[in-house]
């Protein structure tokens, strides 16, 4: 595992929120860099009109990940990264968010390349809060990250001094780039990369935007010994390129083995030699403005939020709650087995009543009674499975509910002096329902709170404004949605795909 910054590929790129463009990021760095520079797009493309496709030597399309296994996407990857000086993997889907077979996330992918991050991150007042929860999800998986910021963030309060600063003016065209309307008006040259007509003049000083540690330059060729004869001999840079194409070529072909050529490709290539490349070793050299994992860990989660700390006395419901809870249970698991019965079969079976005293002994929260009543029916969802509560929030299991708390709870504990109020977040919420993108419903849990449902995203903190009072009224909500075919709240409409699987579409 990799404990600095590297000098070559692969890294990954990540973006805090959607108002952080990585297609900006990805073009500004290729455009910032010398050596050769491929892409490996995970879930989505590289059209011809992105602004980074100028500078790519190289692009690997993943468009489609169901199907595909995380040390797959690893292997397509590294092999990239064997051909290329520098390659950078980048998705749509957030860093935490399920990608593919099994679940895999985008921060699973980089630990097993062993790769750093850059993560970037936009203007906003919240942009410090997500960056913080970002590098703090690094920081637990022990992968080094690099923030760099696009158009005016404000510094001071993020938790790492940028390595590099985007203006605004890339994220729009400037005259005389290849985006202008004006086909009389020709590109800019960028400096270290070769003229071509598509070169987007609005890249043209990117260079300049990066700290060194950032910018990749050509590496001369490293004598290799020929234990045989006792004499160095300089590896042919075209020769070892050309070798490890037929690395890459094969790991392709393996992928087609398993079953994956008879049907549409999931995966495209576009992949252009442009000089020697030959293989280095590059000293890895600190930088202020590189995240290296500690030696002492941050505080822990219960510095914020305690666990066992006093005379809990766990909630367990009466005969009324239990009854309403059940019956707005069985609407929904009647509608899942008759319209979408391979989200029926991802509900798991009930939590013992001993296991939610315990959690609720261990996060020191006494639960609301609908809660208790719910999960003593279904234990979350299986992984894999997909059972939403609107628009798409999986119940969780009580595991996943203590993880999701210890693991905003630990951000809370690092950073108490930052957060705006505890309407961010409290050690008396407890969330049962996750996004897989960092964000959840909780229950309100605080005195005067009385289990009413809330919304959290670590960007915006807890929002209360648009959900029921209780888990109970959730659920008879969602069976009342899926009975009828009405838009729950007026928003989301359920529907079925050819999978089995229920989703809801945003109207």
């Amino acid at each position: 595992m990799n404990r600095g910054w590297t000098g070559r590929g692969p890294w990954m790129i990540a973006a805090t929120s959607a108002g952080a463009d990585w297609r900006i990021a990805l073009a500004g760095l290729a455009a910032a860099t010398e050596a050769p520079v491929a892409a490996v797009v995970i879930g989505t493309t590289v059209p011809d009109d992105d602004p980074a496709r100028p500078f790519l030597a190289g692009v690997l399309e993943v468009a489609e990940t169901a199907r595909l296994p995380l040390d797959r996407v690893r292997d397509l990857a590294e092999g990239m990264s064997r051909s290329y000086e520098l390659v950078l993997v980048a998705a749509d889907a957030g860093l935490l968010l399920p990608v593919g077979e099994g679940g895999w996330t985008l921060v699973d992918l980089a630990v097993a390349m062993g790769a750093p991050v850059v993560v970037v991150t936009g203007p906003g007042p919240d942009a410090a809060h997500h960056t913080s929860l970002v590098v703090d999800a690094l920081h637990g998986r022990n992968l080094s990250a690099a923030v760099v910021t696009i158009g005016d963030v404000e510094e001071s309060a993020l938790p790492l001094p940028p390595a590099g600063r985007i203006p605004a003016a890339a994220l729009s065209a400037t005259p005389g780039s290849a985006a202008t309307d004006d086909p009389a008006s020709p590109p800019e040259t960028i400096p270290g990369v070769a003229e071509t007509p598509s070169e987007d003049g609005r890249f043209a000083e990117a260079a300049e935007w990066f700290e060194p540690m950032l910018r990749v330059a050509p590496q001369p060729a490293t004598p290799v010994l020929d234990v045989t004869e006792g004499a160095r001999k300089p590896v042919s840079g075209k020769r070892f390129v050309l070798g490890l194409l037929g690395v890459f070529v094969i790991t392709v072909l393996m992928a087609c083995g398993l079953g994956w050529c008879g049907s549409e490709p999931i995966y495209s290539a576009h992949i252009d030699y442009t000089g020697p490349v030959e293989p280095t070793v590059r000293p890895y050299t600190p930088h202020p403005s590189t995240y290296v994992p500690p030696s002492r860990p941050r505080p822990p989660s219960t510095a914020a939020c305690p666990e066992n700390a006093g005379a809990i006395t766990p909630t367990r419901p009466d005969a009324a709650t239990s009854q309403r809870v059940n019956r707005a249970w069985q609407r929904i698991e009647k509608w899942l087995a008759t319209k979408a019965p391979a989200s029926a079969r991802g509900l798991r079976p009930p939590a013992g009543a001993k296991r939610i005293d315990e959690l609720q002994r261990r996060m020191s929260v006494a639960f609301p009674a609908d809660l208790v009543a719910s999960l003593r029916r279904h234990d979350g969802v299986a992984p894999g499975a997909r059972f939403d509560l609107p628009p798409f929030f999986s119940p969780t299991s009580l595991d996943e509910i203590l993880g999701d708390w210890r693991s905003t709870c630990t951000v809370l504990a690092g950073d108490a002096g930052s957060w705006p109020g505890e309407d961010w977040w409290h050690r008396q919420f407890v969330p049962f329902a996750s996004a897989g993108d960092g964000g959840c419903l909780l229950v309100d849990q605080r005195p005067g709170g009385h289990g009413r449902v809330g919304e959290f995203y670590p960007e915006d903190g807890t929002d209360f404004a648009r959900w029921p009072a209780s888990v109970t009224e959730l659920l008879e909500g969602t069976a009342t949605a899926l009975e009828t075919g009405r838009p729950y709240d007026g928003r989301y409409r359920p529907t079925v795909g050819g999978d089995g699987l229920l989703d809801w579409e945003i109207i």
